[in-house]
């Protein structure tokens, strides 16, 4: 309550109440309660002793004019106060200092002219940038390899402290020029393969949305297996050639030994030496001229890439073997034909086999002298030609057939040679009538 409502003002209240009501100051309007009541309770309010300072006189105060709102009390007793107003009345030149009414206490009190500041918009500070790279994780079944074997990848986890899974790329490179790209989820296992010796390392790189990169690597060190040696690098059709094959490595299941010419031996899975030779290809034709050998080693990785063990060449031959079959001194005795015997010669690759047809006539009889070295009586020119010579085997040009069970009569004896390069040679033939034992 303004300290200026001392007891002056008491004074003039109390006095408008002793007129009936008539001048009562808006500002102790009846507001419910008595209006001496409301006096008093706002005289008590004052502080007891303190000076009032003097108004200072303003032009902007308005002094209402007295109305007419004076209600007759109701039978009760009751008066009634008009109802206060907001402006401030101002006592009369009386020589009484009025202090202005105050403001009404029961209701919301205006807002004085200090303003609250309004609080600036809480911002939140951006989050750090983010500088962490994605973790990657992979294994393989082995890191050390044969040449050609595969090396099975698999993909392990992938984080990130940020970035979700789908947003990781994940590139793998194998270390021999080629990469590939991994699936976020679902990823099978690859099996690369090497076909070179080396040492490669498999980089498997990841990188996040914020453009971080992780990197995990492993080395693969790809070795050839075994040694291969060549006893001769030029050589006729059907002259041996001689292989060493040393290093076989611990673990080797398995060796397949490809000659070039269609034929693939398998040969025990260690340190060896083998023989073999140059005829026709598997699927027809005289070989000739160049032929690469290869091998292929297996062990519980699988099989290598077919690893080379040499090159030979086939010398081409333009001869043919001439053969001769030796008529003996006394071509009349049967004795003289227990053995045939001729000599071939050949200037090139040399003739396997001499092919000797022996047959006889006896009166009206033919015969013939099978394989299995038994007589055989033929009855028409179809069965005498199919009459199959005896296969002789050279040695040092000389070749020879034994003749069991012959008997007297006339002897043929016809002999072909055909040497490693498919020449043939002419037909040698000699005749005997055979009358004496």
């Amino acid at each position: 309550m303004n300290v200026r409502l001392t007891k002056p003002m008491l004074a003039v209240v109390v006095g408008a109440l002793l007129a009936g009501g008539t001048g009562v100051a808006p500002a102790f309007a009846d507001t419910g309660r008595g209006s001496v009541a409301d006096a008093a309770a706002a005289l008590e309010d004052d502080p007891a002793g303190t000076p009032t300072p003097e108004p200072t006189p303003s032009d902007t105060t308005v002094t209402p004019e007295p109305t007419d709102t004076t209600v007759t009390p109701e039978p009760s007793g009751t008066t009634v106060t008009p109802e206060p107003t907001d402006t401030t009345v101002t006592p009369e030149p009386s020589g009484t200092t009025v202090t202005p009414e105050p403001t009404d206490t029961t209701g919301t009190p205006e807002p004085t002219g200090s303003t609250t500041p309004e609080p600036s918009p809480s911002t939140t500070p951006p989050p750090a940038p983010d500088k962490t790279a994605p973790k990657g994780a992979f294994s393989v079944n082995t890191t050390s390899l044969w040449v050609g074997q595969k090396v099975t990848f698999t993909q392990g986890a992938v984080s990130d402290d940020r970035s979700a899974g789908a947003q990781i790329t994940r590139t793998v490179s194998w270390g021999d020029g080629t990469t590939s790209t991994l699936k976020a989820t679902s990823q099978p296992a690859i099996a690369k393969q090497y076909t070179k010796n080396g040492k490669f390392t498999i980089t498997l790189t990841v990188k996040d949305a914020a453009g971080n990169v992780g990197k995990a690597t492993k080395v693969i060190n790809v070795t050839t297996p075994g040694k291969w040696k060549l006893d001769k690098y030029n050589l006729w059709s059907g002259q041996k050639l001689k292989v060493t094959l040393s290093g076989v490595p611990a673990g080797t299941t398995r060796i397949s030994f490809n000659w070039g010419d269609g034929y693939i031996d398998e040969i025990k899975p260690k340190n060896q030496s083998f023989t073999g030779y140059y005829y026709h290809r598997r699927n027809g034709g005289l070989m000739k001229g160049r032929i690469t050998l290869r091998a292929t080693f297996y062990n519980k990785y699988g099989a290598t890439s077919a690893i080379y063990a040499g090159v030979v060449n086939v010398k081409t031959d333009s001869w043919k073997p001439v053969v001769k079959v030796k008529k003996p001194g006394s071509s009349n005795r049967l004795k003289s034909w227990k053995t045939v015997t001729g000599t071939v010669t050949d200037k090139g690759s040399g003739v396997p086999y001499v092919y000797v047809f022996v047959s006889r006539i006896s009166g009206s009889k033919v015969y013939c002298y099978t394989p299995q070295k038994k007589w055989k009586r033929v009855y028409s020119d179809d069965e005498y030609n199919n009459c199959l010579p005896i296969s002789v085997k050279p040695a040092k040009g000389k070749w020879s057939v034994k003749v069991n069970g012959l008997q007297k009569g006339t002897i043929y004896v016809d002999a072909l040679a055909i040497d490693w390069s498919d020449h043939q040679s002419k037909w040698s033939s000699v005749k005997a009538k055979i009358t004496k034992s």
